[in-house]
């Protein structure tokens, strides 16, 4: 056996690439590393297990070129008794249509279709195999360092992750154009790899010699890194999945559904005493997956992402802000809530109404449980000298013109309070727009009412029924607790 062939072999041993499955789909471009990484495979798929299929996709940006490395690929599998599937994707159009770049496009043509071809085939088990090598690492390492990255940039390109393997990660470019011409295989050159106009090509043809020249392990020593950044990503992954387990969110299984286009309701909340206690890097690295859950991916999101959002610990109930991916997040009452685009309001509706409407317990001092906080109720005789001065959370009522029981609860579409000596009314939700209250805020927004009319919309304003005149001989004063201003409990 070729010693080329028993590394490979040994590599997809120490990571069991292929453990439970019984089909492999495997991206051949028609490459030196592809082209090896298929030899490797087609040659020892008995002793794997595997039923091999493979898949090439023809870019259309090369012309006759690109035909020519399609018809290369379908020869070699023809004598290697092989399935091949060519698909044509019009990769500059693509790129047109959503904004990527070139390459941006192509790889997300590539993997969409070998997810597709492996999805059938699934029910046995199946993997999808492509060429990285250790020059693939180091390179994907600098570029992303020199994109600005966290330790998942640095880890560069992962051996075994959802269903996809990487078996040459322990190869190096040299190792396997050696490998190729030992076994007189040839292999397809693509042009543009020569080209700098990618900034994938000019780190390949430019940096990483540069480096090499300072040290001929250089190569090496990036990969080496990169394994110990995965190392260390792995134990805080693990940190991350427990603190999101303690607060009855379930990462590993949600974020799945998520990323495969589930169209339900995501919403998680995070007790935020809970997440200042922990490690500021395990804090950030919760708020960044939470934000990559109700986003669509993590691609995107930075360092900015995660320090606006901690900016909301000593922001007021109810502020948020809007994330990728038509995402929210917002604080409520000593929570952060966040909120995928697919969330709409009837469901934020429900979610508040179902805790949120309490009766008010009349008493000399009555403390009761309300949305968001407490209540206290206390029934006076009418001092001399009250003092009726405007304040945000404390509220004074004629008892005897209220007549029966208040209640505390939250916005119902169609509420409106009486602004106007007359009787003159408002809706509540313009009241809402008027205070430039939030959307998602205003289903959580504590509201006094008396049956159907609203006597009080805590924070914002007093209904003109049930106040206080001159004739008032007893008092009702209602002050509003927040769950979050230690100073209102005082």
């Amino acid at each position: 056996m070729d010693v080329f062939e028993r590394q490979v072999l040994d590599y997809i041993k120490e990571y069991d690439m292929f453990g439970g499955v019984r089909h492999c789909v495997c991206g051949v471009s028609g490459g030196a590393d592809s082209v090896s990484l298929l030899t490797v495979l087609a040659r020892h798929r008995d002793e794997l297990g595997l039923e091999l299929h493979v898949i090439h996709i023809n870019h259309m940006i090369r012309g006759a070129d690109a035909d020519s490395d399609q018809s290369y690929v379908e020869r070699l599998c023809r004598q290697y008794g092989v399935e091949c599937e060519s698909r044509h994707i019009d990769v500059q159009k693509l790129a047109v249509d959503t904004g990527f770049t070139v390459e941006e496009a192509g790889r997300k043509a590539r993997y969409d279709a070998f997810e597709r071809m492996r999805s059938r085939f699934l029910s046995d088990g199946c993997v999808t195999a492509v060429a990285h090598n250790r020059n693939d690492v180091a390179e994907t390492v600098l570029f992303n360092m020199a994109r600005g990255t966290g330790l998942g940039g640095i880890k560069g390109i992962v051996p075994v992750r959802s269903g996809l393997v990487r078996p040459l990660l322990s190869c190096d470019r040299t190792q396997i154009e050696a490998y190729l011409e030992r076994n007189n295989i040839a292999y397809c050159t693509d042009a543009t790899n020569n080209e700098d106009d990618y900034t994938r090509n000019r780190i390949r043809h430019r940096v990483l010699p540069e480096l090499s020249q300072i040290n001929d392990q250089a190569v090496e020593h990036i990969c080496s890194m990169a394994q110990i950044a995965s190392d260390y990503e792995r134990l805080a992954e693990d940190m991350v999945y427990r603190f999101l387990k303690s607060q009855g969110i379930d990462r590993k299984k949600d974020e799945c559904r998520w990323t495969g286009g589930d169209s339900g309701k995501h919403e998680y909340r995070l007790d935020m005493d809970a997440l200042r206690a922990e490690d500021k890097l395990v804090s950030e690295l919760v708020i960044r997956q939470l934000v990559g859950m109700v986003s669509g991916g993590l691609k995107d999101i930075g360092k900015s992402h995660v320090h606006e959002v901690m900016k909301l610990y000593s922001a007021v109930s109810g502020s948020g802000i809007d994330l990728p991916g038509n995402g929210r997040v917002y604080k409520e009452y000593g929570q952060l809530v966040f909120v995928a685009g697919n969330a709409d309001l009837d469901d934020m509706a429900v979610a508040a109404k179902s805790c949120s409407s309490v009766e008010l317990v009349y008493g000399m001092d009555e403390i009761c449980n309300a949305p968001g906080g407490q209540m206290r109720v206390r029934v006076y005789d009418r001092p001399a000298g009250l003092d009726l001065t405007k304040k945000e959370y404390t509220k004074y009522l004629d008892y005897d013109r209220i007549g029966k029981c208040l209640q505390m609860r939250t916005f119902e579409k169609g509420d409106r309070i009486i602004v106007g000596a007359d009787g003159a009314s408002k809706k509540v939700n313009r009241l809402f727009t008027d205070a430039k209250v939030p959307v998602d805020r205003r289903f959580r927004v504590p509201l006094v009412t008396l049956g159907s009319d609203v006597v009080w919309a805590v924070g914002l304003r007093m209904g003109e029924f049930c106040k206080v005149t001159d004739s008032t001989r007893i008092i009702v004063e209602l002050q509003y607790i927040r769950e979050d201003n230690e100073e209102e409990r005082r």
